[in-house]
């Protein structure tokens, strides 16, 4: 009898696809308890400078209810998207991939983007790294924070031709 590598198991493809699903849940979860208490607090305090504004009337708050309304909508922006998506099932989308691009989106991170149809997607360079523009790809994917959670190619873009070489001018005696 051969006796199987402890972690032999973790090479399995529907194990790692589940590993990766419940990351990237635990990234939405993550996303949702930051950013939540945030919107609440500022909501919190946007209601009260907004209440006392109109029953004062004083001039000094309207400044700060202004800030607080953008600091409102920018953090529950990132709330609701989380919330949302973790009381939603992830959706599947089918079609040709159109552009593939990465940017640093902070100093310490790089995020790779998708874009099939009218749709853009971020993932993880492990998941979409195989990926090119005009392949036909089946993706998995949470619909308001746009978070890939699986892929899978069905068609590869055919690969361009081969550039001829340029042929250097003849130089002049």
């Amino acid at each position: 009898m051969r006796r199987m590598p402890a972690n032999e198991w973790l090479d399995d493809p529907e194990i790692q696809a589940q590993i990766r699903a419940r990351s990237v849940r635990n990234g939405i979860l993550r996303s949702a308890i930051l950013w939540t208490p945030f919107f609440v607090a500022a909501s919190g305090a946007l209601l009260f400078f907004l209440f006392d504004q109109v029953i004062d009337g004083g001039r000094g708050t309207i400044f700060l209810v202004i800030v607080l309304a953008v600091l409102s909508t920018l953090f529950g922006f990132q709330s609701v998207q989380a919330i949302l998506d973790l009381f939603g099932e992830p959706k599947t989308l089918r079609g040709a991939v159109l552009r593939r691009w990465s940017k640093m989106d902070s100093l310490v991170m790089k995020t790779h983007y998708l874009r099939i149809e009218k749709t853009i997607l971020r993932g993880d360079m492990d998941l979409i790294g195989g990926v090119n523009a005009g392949d036909i790809v089946e993706v998995r994917f949470y619909r308001h924070s746009a978070v890939v959670v699986g892929l899978k190619t069905i068609e590869k873009a055919p690969e361009p031709a081969a550039k001829p070489s340029r042929i250097p001018f003849r130089q002049r005696k």
